[in-house]
């Protein structure tokens, strides 16, 4: 677009920002931004929550907070949403209830968006009367009526803190009883708490819903273990194998450069499989003799 001289416009800008936060690619973004007042553009507020919400999601909160604060104007709640959701994802719980406070005092409507960051804030700090009474400011206060986001944080609220049966309750009464994930998000929390009567109602839902996923098996199997039932956590394993389940594989990846690694296990298409390899293979031997000093330069190629 650039290089046919077509100039980018407010839409343009706010476009790219979006994927640099979808691909958590903060230098792409900081050059976007720095883009943007090199061409003279005026920060409008679509330009700005999309700012807010790509430093967000790329982990520069402080840099969020200060676009947000710097804006001329936050008429809607887009604006405020970008920073709401993006505190609560990075753990900022409290900033995110001040910024909510200062929405409804600004005398903007919160939407379901808001609300949505406001439970997840209060789902990772375990403010379960806070979270309740926000809930329910939201259906009776502001007529938002709760999708099967806003129940799926208040079942990880009521169920990490230990109100296992209320979040039960929760999934029921609201009729999502058909959603696997939030059986799944309540079968995790009764492994945390070590209920298994529960956690194995929640584990017949979830495989009722998802025959093939390897999740319920092994949470309940996990569940059985921790109480030392290993009679039904070798029923549930000679269930998987006879309904051939088989555990999703790890997966992770690290950026070097401009270029993305991918890693899963057993797989071995890496083109420096054997090295990566042998390098594992030292380091466990390391940490079973704790000994943790190692001569890197010993596993990288010669210089040519």
């Amino acid at each position: 677009m650039r290089s046919d001289n077509a100039l980018p416009d407010q839409a343009s800008f706010a476009s790219i920002l979006r994927a640099c936060a979808v691909m958590s690619s903060l230098l792409d973004g900081k050059e976007i931004h720095s883009l943007i007042i090199h061409t003279g553009f005026n920060l409008d507020e679509l330009t700005c929550s999309a700012l807010v919400d790509m430093y967000a999601k790329c982990g520069d909160v402080p840099s969020s907070a200060q676009v947000f604060r710097e804006m001329s104007t936050k008429n809607d709640a887009i604006s405020w949403n970008s920073m709401i959701v993006g505190l609560a994802k990075n753990g900022y719980a409290e900033y995110t209830l001040q910024i909510f406070d200062e929405m409804r005092q600004a005398h903007i409507t919160p939407d379901d968006v808001t609300f949505l960051g406001v439970l997840t804030a209060c789902s990772h700090t375990g403010k379960v009367v806070e979270g309740r009474k926000i809930f329910n400011s939201m259906i009776n206060d502001y007529s938002v009526q709760p999708r099967v986001e806003h129940i799926g944080c208040m079942v990880d609220l009521l169920g990490r803190w230990g109100f296992l049966k209320e979040a039960e309750q929760l999934i029921y009464k609201q009729s999502f009883d058909s959603d696997a994930m939030l059986w799944a998000t309540l079968l995790g929390a009764c492994r945390l708490h070590g209920d298994d009567s529960r956690g194995q109602r929640a584990a017949k839902k979830l495989i009722d819903l998802d025959p093939q996923n390897s999740s319920p098996y092994i949470l309940l199997s996990n569940i059985y273990a921790a109480s030392g039932n290993w009679s039904e956590v070798n029923s549930l394993r000679m269930s998987m194998k006879e309904k051939g389940i088989a555990k999703l594989p790890g997966c992770s990846w690290i950026v070097e450069g401009q270029k993305t690694h991918l890693f899963v296990r057993g797989d071995k298409s890496h083109p420096n499989a054997a090295e990566i390899h042998r390098i594992l293979e030292y380091l466990t031997g390391l940490m079973k003799e704790d000994k943790y000093v190692m001569d890197v330069d010993s596993f990288l190629p010669d210089e040519e």
